[in-house]
């Protein structure tokens, strides 16, 4: 699943057919979820690249899906944001907004008496996209880093 695709997917939720009408609050509400999976996607897609590499036979295919199907939301979020200091400023960004972001797509998803106003639901898309491009621009060895942050949680004992 390509970020890009999500994002456009939003983008495409919160069109108007005409200038005097709004979208759909159940439009804007999806956008604002898309926009999350966008930037979780694009996490757990670093993740396998920079651990495995491109796939090139059935073994590093199997051990790439299993980092790209291993990373959980919740854990994802926490372990983003703990030592976020240690990283450069793009990553915090990106661990700020993935934060954000999974929590307006909690309320977006499972609030019903949630609501999201157009410029709200544009901003959140943009901030996602401009997160996800200046995380992917950080090094390989940085976001490297990132995937065995984002994947693996500190022992508590």
């Amino acid at each position: 699943m390509r970020w890009q695709d999500l994002i456009a997917t939003s983008r495409l939720l919160t069109a108007v057919p005409h200038p005097d009408t709004q979208p759909l609050q159940d439009s804007l509400r999806r956008a604002v979820s898309t926009a999350y999976y966008a930037m979780f996607h694009a996490l757990a897609s670093s993740n396998a690249d920079c651990l495995v590499g491109t796939p090139h036979d059935p073994l590093t295919e199997h051990v790439w899906f299993r980092i790209y199907r291993g990373l959980n939301h919740s854990a994802a979020k926490r372990n983003l944001l703990q030592n976020r200091s240690l990283f450069s400023l793009q990553v915090q960004q990106f661990a700020d907004v993935f934060a954000q972001l999974q929590d307006q797509r909690h309320r977006s998803d499972y609030d019903p008496n949630t609501t999201f106003t157009l410029i709200q639901t544009l901003d959140w898309i943009n901030l996602a996209e401009a997160a996800i491009e200046s995380f992917m621009q950080t090094s390989a060895d940085e976001r490297k880093m990132v995937a065995i942050q984002s994947l693996i949680g500190r022992r508590t004992n």
